[in-house]
Order: C-alpha cells, then sequence, then structure tokens
C-alpha cells in the first residue's frame, strides 16, 4: 500500500471518513504520524526480521586514521555525495549537446532535485522537472524534445546519471518524460550491528566492540598496527567509530560493516512505508492506538489486541518462512565459533 492508500484505510477503521475538523486528525497531522509510526515499528520488528533492515558496508581504512565519520567517511547517513567524479549531465533539447554540471556537495534526494533541476534549466532552453519519489528519480521538461545522452555524452567517464539510477547502456530518446531505471534506496543510517575482519584468503573474524569508557581503551590508544591487526571498534559518538590499534597503512576494504537503516520518511502519497509489505496492515493498527486513546479502554484495548495478534502474525510470517531464512547471514557469536 502507498501512503494514501494506508490514510484511506486508517480512516474507514476509525469510522471517519473526512479530515478535521469533523475528524481527529487533518491529513498533514496523520501523515507525520505515520512516520513517527514506521520507526517505532523497525525496532517492534529488529528483531525478528533483521535482514530487512540490514545493510553491509565495506570500511576502508586510512593510515593513522583511528576515527571514520558516518557520514563524510562511510556515506551511511542517507545522503547522496556529488563529486567531481559524478557530476555532469549531458542531454538535448534537438539539437547540440547541452552539459548540466551539477555543484559538488553532499545532497538528501529532494535538494538533490533542485540542484538537478538549476543546472538544467541553466543549460537548456526549456524549464525542468525533477523528482525522486518511490526511491525513483525522475527527469522532464516543458519542451518539444528531451534527449538523455546517458551513452553517448561527452561525460560518461564523470556523469551523474548512475548516481541517480540510469542506465547508461543506452540514451534516452523519444519522450520529455523519463523515469530512472533503478531504484536509488537512499536511508538513514540507525546503528551499527557488528564490523568484521575481512582477512585476505582466511574468514571474516568479528572485532570485539570496546566500550570508550572502557580502560583497555585508553591503554590502547598510541598504538598502532598493521590494518590486518585491528581486532577492537566502538562509538565515539553517535556519527563516528573508531578502531584499535591505530592502522599504521592504508587497506581497500579491510572491514566489512553491518547495520542497521531507519525507514525512510514517506513525504508522497505515492510513497509506500519502508517496511516489510507484510507490516503495512500493522502500521494502520499501529497509527490507531493513538488515535483511539479518546475513546478510553474500550477502544485502546480492542485496537491493542489487534495489533497484538498482528504483529506476532507479521513476525512469524516473515522470519520463520520454510526454509532458510532469506538474506539472513550467520550471527557473529556464529562466526566466532567456526
Amino acid at each position: 500500500m502507498n501512503r494514501l492508500e494506508i490514510r484511506d484505510q486508517i480512516r474507514v477503521l476509525a469510522d471517519e471518513l473526512t479530515e478535521a475538523p469533523l475528524g481527529l486528525w487533518t491529513d498533514t497531522q496523520l501523515d507525520v504520524v505515520l512516520n513517527r509510526a514506521q520507526e517505532k515499528l523497525m525496532m517492534a520488528l529488529i528483531d525478528s526480521v533483521p535482514w530487512y533492515f540490514r545493510k553491509e558496508v565495506d570500511i576502508s581504512l586510512v593510515i593513522n586514521q583511528r576515527e571514520y565519520n558516518i557520514s563524510s567517511d562511510l556515506g551511511l547517513d542517507g545522503n547522496i555525495v556529488i563529486t567531481a567524479a559524478n557530476q555532469k549531465l549531458n542531454f538535448d533539447e534537438g539539437g547540440a549537446e547541452l552539459t548540466a554540471t551539477i555543484t559538488t556537495g553532499t545532497y538528501t534526494p529532494t535538494t538533490l532535485c533542485t540542484e538537478i533541476k538549476t543546472q538544467l534549466d541553466a543549460a537548456g532552453a526549456a524549464t525542468y522537472t525533477v523528482t525522486y519519489s518511490g526511491k525513483i528519480f525522475r527527469i522532464s521538461n516543458d519542451g518539444a524534445t528531451l534527449n538523455l545522452l546517458c551513452l553517448t555524452g561527452t561525460d560518461l567517464a564523470t556523469t551523474i546519471y548512475t548516481t541517480i539510477g540510469f542506465s547508461i547502456a543506452a540514451d534516452k530518446a523519444g519522450f520529455t518524460n523519463y523515469a530512472g531505471d533503478y531504484a536509488i534506496d537512499v536511508q538513514n543510517f540507525l546503528m551499527f550491528e557488528s564490523i568484521l575482519q575481512q582477512n585476505t584468503g582466511g574468514k571474516p573474524v568479528p572485532l570485539i566492540y570496546l566500550n570508550p569508557t572502557d580502560n583497555f581503551l585508553h591503554e590502547t590508544m598510541g598504538q598502532t598496527g598493521a590494518p590486518s591487526a585491528v581486532k577492537y571498534w566502538g562509538y565515539k559518538d553517535f556519527d563516528e567509530i573508531y578502531v584499535v590499534p591505530t592502522p599504521n597503512a592504508s587497506a581497500a576494504n579491510q572491514l566489512l560493516g553491518y547495520y542497521f537503516r531507519k525507514p525512510a520518511n514517506m513525504t508522497q502519497d505515492t510513497d509506500s512505508p519502508a517496511l516489510p509489505w507484510a507490516a503495512h496492515d500493522l502500521l494502520c493498527y499501529y497509527v490507531l492506538k493513538y488515535w483511539f486513546l479518546r475513546d478510553g479502554d474500550k477502544g485502546a484495548a480492542t485496537i491493542n489486541n489487534l495489533y497484538n495478534e498482528e504483529l506476532q502474525q507479521v513476525s512469524m510470517k516473515m522470519s520463520n518462512p520454510q526454509g532458510p531464512t532469506p538474506g539472513k547471514r550467520p550471527s557473529v557469536r556464529t562466526l566466532a565459533q567456526q
């Protein structure tokens, strides 16, 4: 279901089909609660369906660098980074090739859409619309012609097309409205689950989590060692991790990090929740738990029962299908015992 369908279902179940003042909430207020409910449900489901929220990232160690920023060093903050290596967008409006140069920087999908539109408008004669919805970027203009030179553009080596989900296997021509070929799943970082050492020719070995207040950390701050000697990791702050000992040489993709991502907010009525499909009805019940608080114990108890039953069914359905759980890797404890 998308946001509009979920909102409509909530109003049907609450028997209030109109917005405030007749209803309890306006659609805008309900949309805010839906996004909050997504985050709460993620925490309720993360134990039973961790594979859905888990992602992985290769961490390249840098010589003499012990601390790594979640955003600038690891790129796990839900943003899109534009550099000189991916800032060019070649296109034409029926004549010669035109080039939009996207300003380097860190963007959210929304701010990147604004920047791409600005540069397309500046480079071309038409007026452009750039959107991001359902994890897909879309580009259109109000002119007679728009060709996106995904393959034959002069700046293919530094193109932005792959960054925003457009295949570079062929140009896009014949229309003035194009959607990306694949989804760009921009999700916000929540927390690391574990970090493993990827030794060449050997099995991944889990690093030991080290609390910043542990005395051992202070005793090893000055130590350095080869990247393969890194054995501990921990959080310096909410947006930084550290490794011990400090690597005395650089090593690409030396560490493998498993982390959980927060669900992306729904900003359009066509957006779907960033939750497993089976949990969409559960999202309705979660919101209704707050909606029915005004009705006293009777309304709250009824919806609580429905919510708890649905939560149990979703957990069973998604965490224990017939056969191995899809996408679920061995636990760190299992890896350590192998």
